[in-house]
């Protein structure tokens, strides 16, 4: 199972994406492998035309949903102090779909240096592969 970021998702809806991109979410979608978690769903959500909202949603339904705990918040927060002290800002969102990646050692399929970023700080707890 792969975290496919909202970068990923991007490229697999966008009618001209990148084949590559589209063949990667389009395998993962295929062998049930595809997860999202709140901050994609979100993202994604905010990034539609309303007429697209109900299709979008029911799509998700499709895909493994993985939620973010009550002790994911600390984590994120200690996460987010760890890369500010590398001198590093990531978007939240990022900060905490790796927070999900971390406690579940589910890698991120993803097209976000921000990954690369934490990855740097996370070490070898989070995985991240750039498609």
């Amino acid at each position: 199972m792969k975290i496919v970021d909202t970068s990923l998702w991007i490229e697999f809806l966008r009618r001209r994406g990148d084949p590559e991109a589209k063949h990667a979410v389009a395998r993962l979608l295929e062998a049930d492998q595809a997860a999202y978690s709140c901050p994609i769903r979100f993202e994604l959500l905010a990034g539609v035309r309303p007429e697209e909202e109900a299709d979008l949603a029911q799509a998700l339904g499709f895909i493994h949903h993985l939620r973010f705990e009550p002790e994911d918040w600390c984590a994120a927060a200690r996460l987010e102090r760890q890369i500010r002290n590398q001198g590093v800002s990531v978007p939240r969102n990022d900060l905490f779909v790796a927070t999900i990646a971390i406690r579940t050692g589910i890698p991120v399929a993803c097209r976000d240096a921000h990954f690369d970023a934490i990855q740097g700080v996370a070490g070898d707890k989070l995985v991240v592969e750039q498609l």
